[in-house]
Protein backbone atom coordinates (compact mmCIF):
# COMPACT_ATOMS: atom_id res chain seq x y z
CA UNK A 1 0.00 0.00 0.00
CA UNK A 2 1.08 3.42 -0.16
CA UNK A 3 1.99 3.78 3.62
CA UNK A 4 5.12 0.55 2.21
CA UNK A 5 5.65 3.00 -0.49
CA UNK A 6 6.15 5.55 1.40
CA UNK A 7 8.82 3.86 3.54
CA UNK A 8 10.28 1.86 0.51
CA UNK A 9 11.17 5.67 -0.74
CA UNK A 10 13.05 6.50 2.55
CA UNK A 11 14.90 3.71 3.05
CA UNK A 12 16.08 3.93 -0.73
CA UNK A 13 17.23 7.92 -0.47
CA UNK A 14 18.36 6.78 2.77
CA UNK A 15 20.82 4.30 1.34
CA UNK A 16 21.77 6.59 -1.52
CA UNK A 17 22.73 9.36 0.23
CA UNK A 18 24.84 6.84 2.61
CA UNK A 19 26.71 5.53 -0.24
CA UNK A 20 27.46 9.35 -1.90
CA UNK A 21 28.16 10.14 1.64
CA UNK A 22 30.69 7.10 1.59
CA UNK A 23 32.35 8.65 -1.31
CA UNK A 24 33.95 11.70 0.56
CA UNK A 25 33.62 13.29 -2.74
CA UNK A 26 32.27 16.76 -2.56
CA UNK A 27 31.11 16.95 -5.61
CA UNK A 28 29.39 13.55 -5.69
CA UNK A 29 27.60 14.45 -2.18
CA UNK A 30 26.28 17.41 -3.39
CA UNK A 31 24.64 15.29 -6.50
CA UNK A 32 21.81 13.85 -3.57
CA UNK A 33 20.22 17.10 -4.37
CA UNK A 34 20.31 16.79 -7.96
CA UNK A 35 19.41 13.28 -8.07
CA UNK A 36 16.98 12.90 -4.87
CA UNK A 37 13.74 14.32 -6.26
CA UNK A 38 14.03 12.16 -9.75
CA UNK A 39 14.69 9.27 -7.49
CA UNK A 40 11.84 10.14 -4.94
CA UNK A 41 9.23 10.28 -7.99
CA UNK A 42 10.88 6.96 -9.41
CA UNK A 43 10.73 5.72 -6.43
CA UNK A 44 7.12 6.50 -5.47
CA UNK A 45 6.10 4.83 -8.59
CA UNK A 46 7.83 1.72 -8.82
CA UNK A 47 7.07 1.06 -5.12
CA UNK A 48 3.14 1.78 -5.42
CA UNK A 49 3.11 -0.70 -8.38
CA UNK A 50 3.08 -4.72 -7.55
CA UNK A 51 5.41 -5.44 -10.81
CA UNK A 52 8.77 -4.07 -9.55
CA UNK A 53 11.44 -6.50 -8.41
CA UNK A 54 13.24 -7.00 -4.97
CA UNK A 55 15.09 -4.10 -4.76
CA UNK A 56 16.99 -5.52 -1.85
CA UNK A 57 19.07 -8.20 -3.15
CA UNK A 58 20.90 -5.53 -5.83
CA UNK A 59 21.14 -2.85 -3.10
CA UNK A 60 22.96 -5.78 -0.61
CA UNK A 61 24.98 -6.34 -4.12
CA UNK A 62 26.42 -2.88 -3.93
CA UNK A 63 26.56 -2.72 -0.14
CA UNK A 64 28.29 -5.75 0.44
CA UNK A 65 30.82 -4.91 -2.29
CA UNK A 66 31.81 -1.52 -1.29
CA UNK A 67 32.24 -2.68 2.82
CA UNK A 68 34.37 -5.39 1.01
CA UNK A 69 36.66 -2.19 -0.75
CA UNK A 70 36.05 -4.08 -4.25
CA UNK A 71 35.58 -1.27 -6.77
CA UNK A 72 34.82 -3.75 -9.66
CA UNK A 73 32.53 -5.64 -7.65
CA UNK A 74 30.48 -2.46 -6.22
CA UNK A 75 31.06 -0.84 -10.26
CA UNK A 76 29.21 -3.78 -11.66
CA UNK A 77 27.05 -3.86 -8.98
CA UNK A 78 25.60 -0.30 -9.31
CA UNK A 79 25.29 -1.29 -13.08
CA UNK A 80 23.42 -3.96 -12.23
CA UNK A 81 21.11 -2.07 -9.94
CA UNK A 82 20.62 1.04 -12.72
CA UNK A 83 19.47 -1.87 -14.83
CA UNK A 84 16.98 -3.07 -12.40
CA UNK A 85 15.40 0.27 -12.11
CA UNK A 86 15.01 0.55 -16.05
CA UNK A 87 13.24 -2.80 -16.15
CA UNK A 88 10.74 -1.57 -13.06
CA UNK A 89 9.95 1.58 -14.66
CA UNK A 90 9.19 0.14 -18.09
CA UNK A 91 7.00 -2.89 -16.62
CA UNK A 92 5.36 -0.22 -14.55
CA UNK A 93 4.68 2.03 -17.67
CA UNK A 94 4.27 -1.31 -19.94
CA UNK A 95 6.97 -0.21 -21.98
CA UNK A 96 8.00 -3.49 -24.06
CA UNK A 97 11.28 -4.58 -22.39
CA UNK A 98 13.26 -4.89 -25.88
CA UNK A 99 16.12 -2.86 -24.18
CA UNK A 100 18.60 -5.91 -25.14
CA UNK A 101 19.15 -6.58 -21.02
CA UNK A 102 19.71 -10.38 -20.12
CA UNK A 103 16.85 -11.91 -18.69
CA UNK A 104 18.20 -12.58 -15.36
CA UNK A 105 14.57 -14.65 -14.70
CA UNK A 106 15.62 -17.65 -16.78
CA UNK A 107 16.46 -19.87 -13.37
CA UNK A 108 12.86 -20.21 -12.95
CA UNK A 109 11.92 -21.94 -15.96
CA UNK A 110 11.77 -25.52 -13.76
CA UNK A 111 9.40 -24.16 -11.62
CA UNK A 112 5.95 -25.32 -12.74
CA UNK A 113 3.94 -23.25 -15.03
CA UNK A 114 -0.24 -23.07 -13.62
Amino acid sequence: GGGGAAHAVEADLAFHRALLAATHNELLERMEMVIESGLAHRDQIVHSSPHGEDPVPSHRAVLDAVRAGDQDAAETAMRALLDQAVRDLDKVHGTPGDSGAADTTADTKGTEAK
